[in-house]
């Protein structure tokens, strides 16, 4: 026997897309049965263009500009030892050696004044409530290029 396709049309959509079935042998109450049996899917609009949702580069937006980096100051006091003033900045400054703690602590106490270190702000900002917690004096600028 040959196959055969059942085009059958339904009133239930105009936009209905009809899939023809193949029909296999079968007996023959099974046939009778299955002659009436039809897929109906729903159709697939595709679109001629993809919409353009988002600009490629946004209005208004600068090129990018480097982030600010802020200077963390030391200042001089009379209150606090010069090795704990160093011991403080070699426990808050993770990159400061002792050696380096040293020459950051001699350069504020003879000129009333040391640079720590150039952070971003957020890291600047950390490092002198360090060294406020530990009773020294320190702020942050922002830093003259």
């Amino acid at each position: 026997m040959r196959s055969a396709f059942v085009f059958l049309a339904v009133c239930c959509s105009a936009s209905a897309l009809i899939v023809p079935t193949p029909l296999r042998p079968q007996p023959l109450a099974a046939a009778r049965a299955s002659r009436w049996r039809m897929q109906v899917e729903a159709p697939v609009k595709i679109p001629d263009k993809v919409p353009n949702l988002a600009p490629a580069e946004p209005k208004g937006d600068k090129a990018n500009q480097k982030g600010k980096k802020y200077k963390l100051l030391l200042f001089n006091d009379n209150v606090n030892r010069r090795e704990y003033v160093a011991r403080v900045l070699v426990q808050n400054i993770p990159d400061l050696t002792q050696a380096d703690a040293y020459v950051v602590m001699q350069k504020a106490h003879k000129s009333g004044m040391a640079v720590v270190g150039v952070w971003v702000f957020e890291m600047a900002e950390a490092y002198c409530e360090g060294l406020k917690t530990g009773g020294l004096i320190a702020s942050i600028t922002e830093e003259d290029d």
